[in-house]
């Protein structure tokens, strides 16, 4: 659920997607599509971001959208205000991004320096999953191989089962 904390994204800034329910309403949607596109929706606006590996390690190229819902302007608000409202929801949006492309690169450097020092690191299972598994995605995909279902996280569905 998302908690409004006197941030450019709280739910009173901006009017919601038409249609949803109270569970829609006060959540947000992550999805990753392999390999690099993100897409987050929040009730008043989506973005997408491209993530783009470059041939020097520890540099990665992105794109990032935000697009925001019909009518996502309050009616009080004069257009200044909203376009005020939407560049500081995108700031927000650009710093988490940021901070995220900081670990990416990071891990980039890392793996890179370590091949090269004929290092190999251990995978820490509770922090590491997510790239243990997007690694061997990769490795599967380059080989031809299938999705393999071993390597999946166990889901939650406390989401799925409040809106049935």
């Amino acid at each position: 659920p998302l908690t409004n904390s006197g941030g450019p994204g709280d739910l009173h800034n901006f009017n919601l997607f038409p249609g949803l329910n109270p569970v829609e309403a006060s959540s947000a949607l992550f999805f990753q599509l392999f390999p690099n596109i993100s897409v987050t929706i929040y009730p008043h606006s989506v973005y997408t971001l491209m993530t783009f590996p470059t041939s020097t390690p520890g540099v990665t190229k992105e794109s990032l959208s935000l697009l925001m819902a019909p009518g996502a302007k309050l009616k009080d608000d004069t257009d200044e205000q909203y376009k005020e409202k939407c560049e500081k929801l995108l700031a927000f949006v650009v710093n988490i991004n940021d901070e995220d492309v900081v670990a990416i690169e990071n891990l980039q450097e890392g793996l890179f320096n370590a091949r090269d020092q004929g290092i190999q690191g251990e995978f820490l299972p509770k922090y590491d999953w997510p790239v243990h598994r997007f690694q061997n995605m990769i490795l599967d995909g380059i080989n031809g191989k299938t999705l393999n279902e071993g390597i999946m996280p166990e889901l939650d569905n406390a989401f799925e089962k409040k809106m049935q």
